[in-house]
């Protein structure tokens, strides 16, 4: 009898729930919900990817302490970008449900983003490749590898590989007919990860002109 109780009490409460979470999804489709979920995991994986570069940078071999620094504060505010979407969802009155971060997908992915640019001249994500231990890695030996160059290379094509996804939630937003969606996407996310890239690209363009050694080393003093 008493599990009988309990089981209608927490009917009630799932029922109560859904009939408050009612209350505030107004012209909110589920479809954009679901984009925003996917928009999310990328956010998330971006964190995680930046997390491991910038372990990657602090380590004895590699020791570049402003690069460490700077893919700290990269993944810190990733994590910002998907903590806001979650937030968003829950003001829209939506559902959040989240999946495991493949970190060698996401490596896989920057191989093919890197492809698409051969003035790059690569198709390998080595750094990412090196930090998820991946076997199938072709590679050369770590001393050959231009690390500063090649880490902010890759954060080029991920930032924009993240901007091509934002704009394809924007348009998904456009698509619903949801105004408030598409202005937080433009004021919050948009501008900001076109700055990104911009100053990503700066630092490509600087790297490439100080060359390896003593030029790295000083780009790197300047980032911490």
């Amino acid at each position: 009898m008493l599990k009988i109780v309990l089981a209608s009490a927490l009917l009630g409460l799932c029922v109560a729930s859904l009939h408050n979470v009612d209350r505030v999804n107004q012209n909110y489709n589920d479809k954009v919900n679901a984009k925003i979920v996917q928009q999310i995991q990328y956010e998330l994986k971006a964190s995680y990817l930046y997390q491991a570069y910038s372990h990657y940078f602090g380590r004895a071999d590699v020791s570049l302490p402003g690069f460490a620094k700077w893919f700290e504060k990269a993944s810190l505010e990733e994590r910002q970008h998907a903590t806001g979407l979650i937030e968003y969802i829950n003001k829209r009155g939506g559902t959040v449900s989240l999946n495991d971060l493949g970190f060698n997908s996401m490596c896989t992915t920057i191989d093919q983003e890197l492809a698409k640019i051969s003035e790059f001249k690569r198709s390998d994500a080595c750094i990412c490749s090196f930090m998820s231990s991946k076997k199938d890695s072709l590679c050369a030996e770590r001393s050959t590898w231009k690390n500063g160059l090649w880490a902010m290379q890759d954060t080029l094509v991920l930032e924009r590989f993240v901007n091509t996804q934002l704009l394809e939630l924007h348009k998904e937003a456009g698509k619903h007919e949801d105004p408030h969606l598409s202005h937080i996407l433009e004021h919050d996310y948009l501008d900001e990860q076109v700055e990104s890239i911009k100053k990503v690209a700066d630092y490509i363009r600087q790297l490439e002109r100080v060359g390896d050694g003593l030029g790295e080393y000083t780009f790197d003093k300047d980032l911490a």
